[in-house]
């Protein structure tokens, strides 16, 4: 049986980011995206695509999911994986309509070469939240 690559991409992320995870497995829908993390009290989740070509696949829950969650301040981002290139690209949690409609060529929050970057992405995914945003 064949691996998906969203699979390989996760197993990645949490052996080369310093986090508590959970992989979720989701075979009945509802949105709910693949990882969740948590570290030093920071919880995130993340929604993980690999993608070949621009297009990227997100379904309506994933999209109503993410956004709900963000709009309720939540950590919580799309993240991309161009196969070829190996770039990844990090989008915010309302994003989800944009990057269906625009792909990889949407505007990120942080784009890196993992092979270099992995610390990058660990700093930007568990920063506290802002004082205010705890309030």
């Amino acid at each position: 049986m064949t691996t998906k690559p969203e699979t390989i991409f996760g197993r990645e992320i949490m052996k080369n980011i310093n986090a508590q995870w959970t992989r979720i497995e989701n075979r009945h829908g509802g949105g709910v995206p693949d990882l969740y993390g948590i570290k030093e009290g920071v919880s995130i989740w993340l929604e993980l695509k690999c993608i070949k070509k621009n297009s990227i696949s997100i379904s309506p829950l994933q999209i109503s999911w993410n956004y709900k969650h963000f709009q309720e301040n939540g950590k919580n981002y799309y993240i991309v994986r161009d196969t070829r290139s190996k770039v990844i690209k990090l989008y915010e949690g309302d994003k989800g309509r944009e990057l269906k409609e625009q792909g990889f060529k949407c505007p990120c929050n942080v784009e890196f070469n993992p092979s270099i970057a992995w610390n990058r992405l660990e700093e930007y995914l568990f920063l506290p939240a802002p004082l205010e945003a705890r309030v």
